[in-house]
């Protein structure tokens, strides 16, 4: 373990819920602090504002962080606010958190060539885009950390010394050093030949969509107008490679079984076992033909990859549209499957497999005959 200084993205938040930033705020208590609360407020403001300048930075000894921060002993920062801040953004990490280990064959060859990028967590900044095959997007990572056995297992050299390659491993080395770990993001996969002009442009504003999409908040309304409307998030935003790893890989679903049902839930991709059973609970438009179903299957998919098996057991009513006089939506009772979830949990699920294009935009997916839509019975 070491002890790390690390300025976090919400430093102002932490700041204002600690008691001791508090308590200098509202008296002046504190060991040599201004009597008037007018020139503590000041001082606190301008404390924020160097903090807000270092954001995602870290520090590894004290001193480099009073003397980054606050301009060493020459500052303006009183004493106390010093250290009641340095307080607050101390932590202990583990020595490294582990890099990524190489792809798999199968993985680099449903990748073909690619755009990557590099997002430093502490921030949430997009500290690198590259492009290559293979194993490309891990080079700067295991070069910065000195994982040589890694570059030669994963078929790749160690980047040309450019001031480029060597500001990035320097940005790479120091998420580490805090405890992080870099983020590795495919921005776009099997690219393709340009056919003309216009697809080249078209495929160059899809890539910086792409990267721009992982600055959002996503805590709100898209600031990128362009990923509004988006039926998959995976259409617009740059995929971490974990995730395309776990899709490349997963094998394709079994037969399906009839009747079940398909529930899309985008939220799914990023949420453990118990998670996604939450996200289930939302009100769907189940029919009566599916309700009286009873122990229908149910799948959950999130980016086609199935995420959650279950049985309902039963259904309650929960809400009501508000179109053509309200459609009763219902909420499905009943828990995780373990036969279900053997066979079709981390599988490859598509939706021409229930004779769709694409999955319903409300992501309910009936299957409750052998019938495909659009497709007469034999």
């Amino acid at each position: 373990m070491r002890t790390v200084w690390t300025v976090p993205q919400n430093i102002a938040q932490i700041l204002l819920e600690s008691p001791e930033i508090q308590m200098f705020l509202t008296s002046n208590e504190l060991p040599d602090t201004a009597a008037d609360p007018r020139q503590r407020l000041a001082e606190f403001t301008h404390a924020l504002a160097a903090l807000a300048r270092h954001t995602g930075r870290t520090f590894a000894s004290v001193d480099a962080a009073n003397r980054e921060l606050f301009g060493g002993s020459a500052g303006t920062v009183p004493v106390a606010l010093r250290l009641a801040v340095l307080r607050e953004i101390v932590t202990d990490v583990d020595d490294r958190t582990p890099t990524p280990d190489p792809l798999p064959a199968t993985v680099v060859e449903q990748l073909g060539a690619y755009v990557y990028a590099l997002v430093d967590p502490r921030d949430h900044t997009v500290l690198h885009v590259g492009q290559g095959r293979g194993n490309r997007m891990f080079v700067l990572t295991w070069t910065a950390l000195g994982e040589d056995h890694k570059l030669a297992a994963g078929g790749e050299a160690a980047p040309a010394q450019t001031a480029e390659a060597d500001a990035a491993v320097r940005r790479i080395r120091a998420v580490y050093d805090s405890g992080y770990s870099v983020g590795h993001y495919v921005v776009a996969d099997r690219v393709a030949p340009a056919v003309d002009a216009d697809h080249a442009a078209g495929f160059t504003a899809q890539a910086l969509v792409s990267v721009l999409g992982l600055l959002e908040p996503h805590d709100g309304e898209f600031v990128l107008t362009n990923l509004v409307g988006a039926s998959e998030e995976s259409d617009r935003v740059a995929r971490p490679v974990e995730e395309l790893i776990r899709q490349y890989s997963a094998e394709a679903a079994p037969e399906l079984p009839t009747p079940c049902v398909v529930l899309r839930i985008t939220e799914a991709k990023s949420a453990s076992a118990e998670q996604v059973r939450g996200l289930a609970d939302r009100p769907w438009p189940a029919g009566a033909s599916a309700r009286r179903i009873d122990g229908l299957p149910i799948l959950v998919v999130a980016d086609n990859i199935v995420r959650g098996a279950y049985r309902a057991t039963g259904w309650e009513a929960a809400s009501r549209t508000e179109d053509n006089g309200g459609t009763i939506l219902y909420r499905f009772l009943g828990d995780a499957d373990p036969e279900l979830e053997k066979l079709f949990v981390d599988t490859r699920l598509t939706p021409d497999r229930l004779g769709l294009k694409r999955w319903p935009s409300h992501g309910w997916a009936p299957r409750l005959t052998r019938a495909l839509p659009h497709r007469p019975r034999p």
